[in-house]
């Protein structure tokens, strides 16, 4: 993926708010002949059938009800009604890499992934749509400029004002196709749908999909950061990521505001206990954690100094993160000390969660990993010290 200058990804911020202000995704969804007819064939080559594919390289695993369903390289969706023993490819229209899904009934369920893809299902997972792409949010970034263009109408030979430079960076963003992942989502409770991504790119849509409607404006993020996830405490909600970019809504429907990050690094994960400890955690092992709404990070040493990169609470309290380097450390007191489980199979981990059966399900770049809940037993404790983080 070809990355943008700072002053490019803040160009394309306000040609995406311009377009937020003026809904221009219904405009779109009227004609979306004009933007399927030039998307990259793999948005529109159905996902390969996979001799195995629990073996695939796999970016997330989740589970609804009793069925487990796990997402991966080249469109591969696969789904598990016996705790992950068998698993079942579903049927997907693209063959991009999916990075995330969510669910919010034992029915409806969304993933996005590389290209700006987002797809929905309404089967549980078994058969999904396209319901938005790159493609599309490239052409409604054209649309807003190009309106916004003609209601001024510049002189065009005035190559610096900042309408025509807007224009010409919109063009260009439509030239250079659907290559912007994004990386993460929420179901809000008022039924609409979060996506976030690269180069700090964040969309909504409250009707399932139809149309939808850029954040950028919304979000205090100049620099176009990436975000690589979003976090949920409570009423809270953090958008975090590269960087130590992170953002706050205190209660669903308000702002997000831009807060003083813990961290220097990049963040890649977040989890809320039951409890109500948040914590965040990325690169080079780093986890912090918040105790309540509004309460300063803390950071906490973990035997670990790779990234960490997702994590999970089991039913017995216990915290889990799991990272890039094929590591997983655990938690029995909500975060303030972490000690390493040991692992005889490792290779880079990207998801986790918890069969019906109480197995581990864990997904990474060799594909899925089942762990006996009796292994799930940590090492003796480290004497790691926490520390405030740096205001």
């Amino acid at each position: 993926m070809k990355p943008f200058s700072i002053n490019k990804q803040r160009t394309v911020a306000a040609v995406l708010a311009v377009c937020a202000a003026s809904w221009c995704g219904a405009s779109l969804a009227a004609e979306p002949d004009r933007v399927a007819g030039s998307l990259p064939a793999a948005l529109l080559r159905p996902a390969l059938k996979v001799a195995r594919p629990e073996q695939a390289n796999l970016m997330a695993v989740v589970r609804v009800g009793n069925r487990l369903l796990a997402a991966g390289e080249r469109g591969l969706i696969i789904y598990s009604d016996d705790s992950g023993q068998r698993w079942m490819q579903a049927q997907v229209p693209v063959s991009v890499t999916l990075t995330a899904l969510r669910f919010a009934n034992e029915r409806d369920g969304w993933a996005v992934g590389n290209m700006g893809v987002v797809l929905r299902s309404t089967d549980g997972g078994i058969n999904w749509k396209r319901v938005f792409d790159g493609k599309q949010a490239a052409a409604l970034a054209e649309q807003a400029a190009q309106a916004a263009w003609d209601a001024t109408k510049p002189d065009p030979n005035d190559a610096e004002h900042p309408l025509n430079l807007l224009l010409d960076d919109a063009h260009r963003l439509v030239d250079e196709g659907a290559d912007k992942p994004l990386l993460d989502l929420r179901l809000q409770a008022d039924g609409s749908v979060l996506v976030v991504g690269a180069y700090g790119l964040a969309y909504t849509t409250s009707d399932s999909g139809k149309t939808w409607q850029a954040l950028m404006k919304s979000l205090p993020n100049p620099n176009g950061s990436t975000y690589y996830g979003i976090a949920e405490r409570q009423q809270e909600q953090y958008l975090f990521g590269e960087q130590g970019v992170l953002l706050r809504a205190a209660v669903p429907g308000e702002a997000f505001t831009a807060q003083t990050s813990p961290a220097s690094g990049s963040l890649f994960g977040g989890l809320a206990t039951r409890e109500g400890t948040l914590m965040l955690y990325g690169l080079r092992g780093k986890v912090y954690r918040s105790t309540q709404a509004g309460a300063a990070w803390t950071e906490v040493q973990t035997p670990v100094d790779a990234s960490l990169i997702t994590g999970l609470q089991l039913p017995d309290e216990t915290v889990l993160l799991l990272g890039s380097a094929g590591q997983i450390v655990a938690s029995k007191d909500q975060g303030q000390t972490f000690n390493a489980l040991p692992l005889k199979n490792r290779f880079p981990f990207t998801g986790a969660t918890l069969a019906p059966d109480g197995t581990l399900i864990i997904t990474g770049t060799r594909g899925l990993l089942r762990v006996p809940a009796s292994s799930l037993s940590a090492a003796p404790a480290l004497a790691l010290p926490s520390k405030a983080a740096k205001p």
